[in-house]
């Protein structure tokens, strides 16, 4: 996987920052042989950008990139779970398949290339799309390094009494109930006793948790 930061510069670049590493899901070619990175800026939408605006840190590209020639003589590299020549058009206008197929890649690049550092700063900050996804990707492959994070980020969000905002503080349960480890079970009694901060999908969880 690919990984590039925005070059030290004067010029001001909507969405970009000078400090963020950005993932590429795209590195296209041009006829004239201009190249480009499809990225997610700060923004959360994929956008290509100039690769000239950008330092490459970060350059795994592996056998799960392919190549697409296109009619107009440009070509693209994609992971191959979004390599398919309609797939750009599909995401855009939120198809279904296309959709799943980018969760995939993003999932399986996220844990390809994060450290485990970067992944904690995504637990412990303010933008919650980008927790929501780290948080099921966590699901999907069982990992349980990150559990201590997750308490704390549930336990503020239960404490602010935040819990209806969406699926984020359900996620954080499905998260935790997949391990038996002494301090989630210290959690979620430190839940089950202060349960007016909580919900009914919540306890649910945490009740067949401990009928597990």
């Amino acid at each position: 996987m690919m990984r590039v930061q925005l070059k030290d510069t004067l010029a001001l670049h909507t969405n970009l920052s000078s400090d963020q590493k950005y993932i590429v899901f795209e590195i296209g070619s041009a006829p004239s042989g201009d190249t480009y990175y499809r990225i997610e800026n700060d923004a959360n939408r994929l956008v290509p950008y100039d690769s000239s605006l950008f330092n490459v840190v970060s350059d795994k590209l592996n056998g799960d990139w392919t190549i697409l020639d296109k009619p107009n003589h440009s070509s693209a590299r994609l992971p191959t779970e979004i390599a398919y020549m309609t797939f750009w058009e599909e995401f855009y206008n939120d198809e279904p398949k296309a959709l799943r197929a980018f969760t995939q890649a993003k999932a399986r690049l996220y844990l390809e290339e994060l450290e485990d550092t970067e992944i904690k700063d995504i637990l412990e900050s303010n933008n919650e799309e980008a927790i929501y996804f780290v948080l099921n990707t966590l699901i999907r492959t069982r990992c349980d390094t990150f559990t201590n994070e997750t308490i704390q980020f549930a336990k503020k969000r239960l404490e602010e009494n935040r819990y209806p905002e969406g699926n984020i503080l359900l996620a954080t349960f499905q998260y935790l109930s997949l391990f038996q480890e002494e301090h989630i079970n210290e959690f979620f009694v430190y839940y089950l006793t202060n349960i007016e901060l909580g919900n009914d999908e919540l306890t649910e969880i945490v009740s067949n948790y401990f009928a597990s």
